[in-house]
């Protein structure tokens, strides 16, 4: 059986000691790796060019006092080093505008530790991470984490692991890689050719956004456009809250003294804040992906179910390329105030990498230009306001969401190598509007108080319903007890006054305590 890696973050806590192990440890990776960054800059002026191995062959010269840690940790600040040079060169050689090499000097870098060497079982069931020969080690209890399939990953199949500290949230967490069976999809690779007898290629384009921040349009095995659009503007309350909030500490620490008591406090409760709002994105951004893989994998699934069973069902997964443009926007002043903010903090990237963790497949970039503008039927451009794109050619006159536009026309380019084709007008374009994380309609938020006094006033009853299970509705209970139909709350009112019936305050309330 074909398996993958996977990462699992698990929070741990460490005691005073360890504590301070930990912190003193993660400084030293810094300092090595900036010797290590220093070391690989000279050599390119000398005119050389040192691969990973001769990279990790001058830290390990290195003497003990400049690298007190385990070899193996100290290895993989070297292994991380040349990796982050492959992936700088990679980078500008898909043109990626102002990329640089390693450079940036660090204060504080994250421990790894391997298998059977940086950590091990000890004999009394508990976790030790090393940090060298002749160095306290950093004991804690084993860690429990389930995987995919709800099944606890057992030490056995653990890999490497790396001790993360989070500055904002001031906690420490255990980044631990394992093994799990592959439930990756199929990825269709450079092969496009959807004509292929044995091979059928599912190509999903993904439209990415400020306000939504993905949506997938994708063919249906009945030749119609599946969209899907994911909704973002809880995350957008998220980030403004988060904004208004560090702006207004900000300012009361600028009028008090540099580590005065206030000063202290008022940066701590700025840390609280971010690490408040970076939690809150960081399940909204889970929230995004885990959508995004369920639509694509319910696409599949349904393309295998149409497809013959000698054919094999691949997939290609198509972005459009809007890398870069989130950089320096203070400089470049393109747009208004508040839209460069909201640029300088999209979280494209890492939703971009979380759904490709997920899906398994690799992310393929296009050029989207006029996407959001072109209509997929007649090609005709015009400028949109809104979420409703409404085509101004008067023998088109198609109204379709902006993001599923966007979406069928990234399809369309990726589908045919980059150029805009119409779509045919028989073909439909059905969209679906899914909201990432959970929230109240503005009916349920102005009617839900009202709501519960309904309920009260109905008759007996258990308890209050919770906040997140109203639906906005209450049972209508009539003389004898007996339940009635389900009626709204503001038609329940109406015909009690009909009937003449007037229920006093409070009088449902007392009978839900004497019930």
């Amino acid at each position: 059986m074909r398996s993958r890696v996977l990462t699992a973050v698990v929070p741990v806590w460490l005691n005073r000691g360890s504590h301070a192990r930990a912190h003193a440890a993660c400084h030293a990776s810094a300092l090595l790796w900036n010797r290590a960054v220093a070391w690989v800059r000279s050599e390119w002026s000398a005119g050389r060019s040192p691969g990973r191995e001769d990279v990790r062959r001058y830290v390990t010269s290195l003497p003990a006092e400049a690298r007190p840690l385990h070899a193996h940790t100290a290895q993989a600040v070297a292994y991380d080093l040349a990796e982050a040079i492959v992936l700088g060169r990679r980078n500008r050689q898909q043109g990626v505008a102002r990329t640089k090499l390693p450079w940036r000097q660090k204060s504080y870098r994250r421990l790894v530790f391997t298998t059977g060497f940086g950590w091990k079982i000890t004999r009394d069931g508990r976790l030790a991470l090393s940090l060298g020969r002749g160095r306290e080690r950093i004991v804690l209890p084993v860690p429990e984490f389930p995987d995919r399939q709800g099944e606890t990953v057992a030490p056995d199949r653990w890999g490497e692991m790396k001790l993360c500290w989070d500055a904002a949230d001031r906690s420490w967490s255990l980044r631990v890689a394992y093994r799990a069976p592959d439930d990756g999809l199929p990825d269709a690779g450079d092969r496009s050719d959807e004509s292929v007898p044995d091979m059928r290629v599912v190509t999903v384009a993904v439209d990415e956004g400020l306000i939504n921040p993905m949506a997938l349009a994708t063919r249906a095995p009945d030749g119609g456009y599946e969209v899907a659009v994911i909704n973002g503007r809880s995350a957008r309350s998220l980030k403004q809250r988060r904004n208004k909030g560090v702006a207004q500490l900000q300012a009361k620490s600028a009028r008090c003294s540099n580590g005065s008591r206030r000063h202290r406090r008022l940066a701590a409760a700025r840390k609280k804040l971010t690490a408040r709002t970076d939690r809150s994105l960081r399940d909204f951004n889970h929230q995004v992906t885990a959508k995004a893989n369920r639509f694509i994998r319910e696409q599949v699934s349904a393309h295998e179910r149409a497809a013959p069973a000698e054919v094999r069902v691949m997939v290609r997964l198509v972005v459009g390329n809007v890398r870069g443009i989130e950089r320096n926007t203070e400089r470049k002043r393109r747009n208004a105030r508040s839209t460069r903010q909201q640029l300088s903090q999209w979280e494209r990237g890492t939703q971009e990498r979380q759904l490709a963790y997920k899906t398994g497949l690799v992310i393929r970039h296009v050029d989207e230009a006029y996407s959001s503008q072109t209509c997929p039927y007649c090609l005709t451009r015009c400028k949109v306001r809104g979420r409703t794109y409404a085509c101004v050619n008067s023998d088109c006159s198609r109204v379709l969401h902006r993001d599923a536009v966007g979406g069928v026309n990234i399809h369309t380019l990726a589908v045919n190598d980059g150029a805009y084709v119409p779509v045919a007008p028989g073909i439909p374009v059905r969209v679906k509007y899914l909201r990432a994380l959970p929230g109240w309609s503005c009916d349920q938020r102005g009617r839900h108080s009202m709501y519960q006094r309904a309920r009260l006033r109905a008759g007996p009853w258990s308890g209050r319903e919770a906040r997140s299970s109203a639906r906005n509705r209450a049972t209508r209970v009539d003389a004898s007890g007996a339940a009635g139909v389900a009626v709204s709350f503001c038609e329940g009112r109406r015909r009690d006054r009909e009937d003449g019936v007037a229920a006093p305050r409070g009088a449902g309330r007392a009978g839900a305590r004497t019930a």
